[in-house]
């Protein structure tokens, strides 16, 4: 499920969920920085029903690209690739909006690039289907910032790397959904 802030995708990534199965497992990728971040991830917990398993990675977890726990779960609904994005770079201290030197921006780009392979190997051989919710960001102003700019290159990679080895692809804009894949 790709698509822009509040374009319905996570929504509808919920319903998806419940429709396959009542074992769901939500994993949450967010990390609460700020009132803002407190209230989305409230909203999303109010919306998920009790009888899921919500699992909250750990920053350890993150890096090391282990999403186990999911056992008795029929569906793994990661919600959202984006803040796991954030937090596979919060190591680099890039949440302080820093300049990214051109070595450094490569070693994030290889690591990420591991990171990616891993994941796109559990994610073939999981057993459970996959709802995976991520944003895209490609598709506005160029950022104006370094940070920015490889934040939205590194996410546009995962993006696809993760479309390329989806069975179904979807795009949400104002709302509507149009299956890609």
């Amino acid at each position: 499920m790709l698509g822009g802030a509040r374009s319905g995708k996570s929504s509808y990534a919920e319903e998806l969920a419940l429709s396959l199965s009542k074992k769901v497992c939500y994993l949450a990728t967010a990390r609460i920085t700020d009132k803002e971040m407190e209230k989305r991830v409230a909203l999303h917990q109010r919306r998920r029903p009790q009888s899921w398993k919500t699992i909250e990675l750990s920053q350890k977890e993150i890096e090391k690209g282990e999403i186990g726990r999911v056992a008795g779960c029929d569906v793994l609904l990661l919600d959202c690739i984006t803040n796991l994005l954030y937090r596979l770079l919060e190591k680099y201290g890039l949440d302080r909006m820093e300049v990214v030197a051109n070595s450094l921006e490569e070693s994030i780009e290889k690591e990420i690039s591991v990171f990616i392979k891993g994941f796109i190997k559990y994610i073939s051989h999981a057993k459970e289907d996959i709802i995976i919710v991520s944003n895209e960001v490609g598709l506005g102003l160029v950022p104006p910032y370094p940070l920015g700019r490889v934040f939205r290159d590194l996410l546009g990679f995962l993006n696809k790397e993760i479309a390329g080895a989806a069975d179904e692809v979807y795009l949400f804009v104002a709302g509507l959904k149009q299956r890609l894949k």
